[in-house]
């Protein structure tokens, strides 16, 4: 006769540790939430409904392009929480997106991880390196309404990717360049995973269609929003040298994703997974966009790849011990 199963394994004692995981997770989103908003300041200096977008007056450009968020926060703010702050508001999003991206990011570590403690390590590794980005970075330590959206929509979009889940794929990539450009990152993600896995033209025919929607998407708000003042496009490659060339700027380097970045090269070949190593070329390729387009020393701008790097983390460190064989490249 087969034993009872143990305490530990029951469906009710995994309930109660998903509903412990998700209190947990929870509470480190929402002050990280609180940490972003609380110690950093709202760009440009004036009201939060101007600068966010929300102002009929608008956002100068770029921002007037990211408009995912601000709109969600006018629609909540004139229907739905109509006695809440915009600032409540835009809080309370921060939280769902932070806690999305931390159950995406844990779908994708437990594709590729056998060991529990690496996915924990990979999933939870979040809330470690986030803050460096977003709070711990005070060079400028700037809040924008659509980061968390971002980093939430590029963690899932890459566990969508992986699954080849288009039919929410596709949407999601429309939705999430309407909240930031850095989604042409995951075509990126889906040319260099799927080259050796998948024919020629089927990369090809997919990374067209992405790329399609995303210049569609930019026209449609170049169009709308053509008479704000500023730049859709600020050089920034000037400044970005010259910070190379200042050894002071250099802490800045060393914090970005906790300077772990610093060990990725040595541990590149230690990593199992295919889908992973060809993964962590997106990294660079990002780097050299954000040489032109970002300034590298603001460090929020990295946040998109804070998955990546935690993957490859933990698969370079754990090797083969905890990494599920890979069957595609």
């Amino acid at each position: 006769m087969a034993s009872p199963p143990s305490p530990a394994s029951s469906p009710s004692s995994s309930r109660a540790s998903e509903s412990a995981t998700f209190v947990l997770v929870a509470g480190l989103a929402a002050a990280l939430s609180w940490a972003r908003i609380e110690f950093n300041s709202i760009y440009l200096p004036g009201a939060l409904e101007n600068v966010a977008g929300i102002d009929p007056r608008g956002a100068a450009e770029p921002f007037a392009y990211r408009v995912l968020v601000p709109k969600l926060v006018r629609f909540l703010h004139e229907h739905v929480a109509t006695g809440a702050s915009l600032l409540a508001i835009f809080r309370v999003l921060d939280t769902l997106f932070i806690v999305g991206a931390f159950y995406a990011l844990r779908r994708l570590a437990r594709e590729s991880f056998a060991s529990s403690a690496a996915v924990a390590a990979a999933s939870f590794g979040l809330f470690a390196m986030l803050p460096c980005h977003f709070v711990f970075s005070r060079e400028y330590p700037f809040w924008y309404a659509w980061d968390m959206a971002a980093v939430a929509v590029f963690t899932y979009g890459l566990w969508l990717l992986k699954q080849r889940e288009w039919l929410v794929f596709y949407p999601l990539f429309v939705l999430g360049t309407f909240n930031r450009e850095t989604t042409c990152f995951l075509t990126f993600a889906w040319v260099f995973t799927a080259w050796r896995s998948e024919s020629k033209a089927r990369v090809a025919l997919h990374a067209a269609a992405q790329l399609g929607l995303w210049l569609a998407v930019k026209w449609t708000l170049q169009q709308l929003y053509r008479r704000q003042p500023g730049q859709v496009f600020q050089p920034a490659w000037i400044e970005n040298g010259e910070s190379l060339l200042d050894p002071a700027m250099w802490r800045w380097f060393a914090l970005a994703f906790g300077g772990t970045w610093l060990a990725l090269p040595f541990l590149y070949r230690r990593i199992v997974d295919p889908w992973i190593r060809a993964l962590l070329w997106v990294v660079p390729v990002f780097a050299t966009g954000m040489f032109f387009v970002g300034v590298w020393t603001e460090l929020r701008i990295w946040g998109e790849l804070v998955p990546i790097v935690l993957l490859a983390l933990v698969a370079g460190a754990g090797g083969r011990s905890i990494a599920r064989p890979a069957v595609s490249a």
